[in-house]
């Protein structure tokens, strides 16, 4: 039999009205009945419904957390670091899976809206208008990871993209390589992708060197999309010493396709990635990257959002957090192997 808070009023020995001011601390109650109250509940082992119980605290404990692949350790990494802060204050996440679709990403957020969530963690590939009315017309606390939304009153969470690949593209260009090519995902404004090769493009003006539109591989973030990008470029009789994938799954493809073509990493080609998810170092070559600090974007997005949703004021909307290169044996001469 499920148990309602008239046991626990019977068993206390005081009114229903009570019990409910107690579950929901919506006014001040006597401590004495109080502690009855609690007793009461404790021996009965009664629950309160945890969304009605929000609906008089106007919390419930609720966070969602909307991501594009679920199978990408990126992902994982920063939900792992979400979570760590969220357990910490008592909060839940309601993990949602997108798959890149904007229809599935409208979807869940109708979900967590009538879910009634305190809040969102956004991983998005690009924020539409209908994202920005839902968060606008439902006064939702949000946090995007890995994107900005200056239309909204809204908190980011991300790295410094365009000098991260711009880095990595110098470094390859200040040891003579001129044949350089780029493997990037769909472009928008805003994004990490946009900025990554953003960085590319601007590297090789720098340092007054002609970018070639041909060694731009277009490929989505799976390992299988830059398998094919490549093995394509290989077979049509192009050629590249270096190649710069923003994505580490991306630089496994490459490396595959390179690897089948009988090219050896990194002699004949070298190869670096972006991110530095836990694969990047045990792979074979282990993989030169872009370090995101995963766990700590994760982290960092939770805490901006729980502090929103406490009232605690936050005065830096957009963080920006340190990245670095991890040079491991994907590249020739490096100043440092690790992996």
């Amino acid at each position: 039999m499920k148990l309602t808070i008239n046991e626990v009023a019977k068993l206390a020995g005081v009114s229903k009205a009570t019990v409910s001011r107690v579950i929901n601390e919506s006014k001040p109650v006597n401590q004495d009945k109080k502690e009855k109250v609690l007793k009461a509940i404790e021996e009965l082992e009664f629950k309160p419904n945890p969304v009605a119980r929000g609906l008089v605290q106007k919390r419930t404990g609720l966070i969602g957390v909307l991501i594009p692949d679920i199978t990408n350790s990126f992902f994982a990494e920063i939900v792992r670091g979400i979570e760590c802060v969220v357990q910490e204050h008592q909060y839940h996440i309601v993990l949602c899976h997108t798959f890149h679709s904007h229809e599935k990403e409208m979807e869940h957020l109708r979900m967590l809206r009538e879910k009634y969530v305190d809040g969102i963690v956004f991983m998005t590939s690009k924020v539409t208008e209908a994202h920005k009315r839902f968060f606008s017309e439902n006064k939702l606390p949000v946090t995007f990871v890995n994107r900005k939304c200056n239309d909204l009153r809204s908190f980011s969470v991300d790295i410094n993209n365009y000098q991260a690949a711009k880095e990595i593209t110098s470094f390859f260009l200040k040891r003579g390589h001129r044949q350089i090519a780029i493997i990037r995902a769909p472009l928008t404004d805003r994004t990490s992708g946009y900025e990554r090769f953003k960085g590319y493009q601007d590297a090789f003006k720098m340092h007054n060197i002609p970018f070639k539109e041909h060694l731009v591989l277009r490929s989505t973030f799976k390992i299988e999309s830059a398998y094919k990008v490549v093995k394509r470029f290989l077979d049509e009789g192009h050629r590249a010493t270096a190649i710069v994938a923003t994505s580490d799954l991306m630089a496994i493809g490459a490396i595959k396709a390179l690897i089948d073509h009988g090219l050896r990493i990194p002699e004949n080609v070298e190869v670096s990635g972006f991110d530095d998810v836990p694969i990047a170092m045990y792979y074979n070559p282990s993989i030169t990257t872009i370090r995101q600090p995963i766990i700590e974007i994760g982290k960092t997005a939770g805490e901006m959002l729980i502090a929103k949703i406490e009232g605690i004021t936050v005065t830096e909307k957009n963080i920006v957090l340190p990245h670095s290169i991890i040079f491991r044996k994907s590249t020739l001469k490096s100043p440092v192997l690790e992996g």
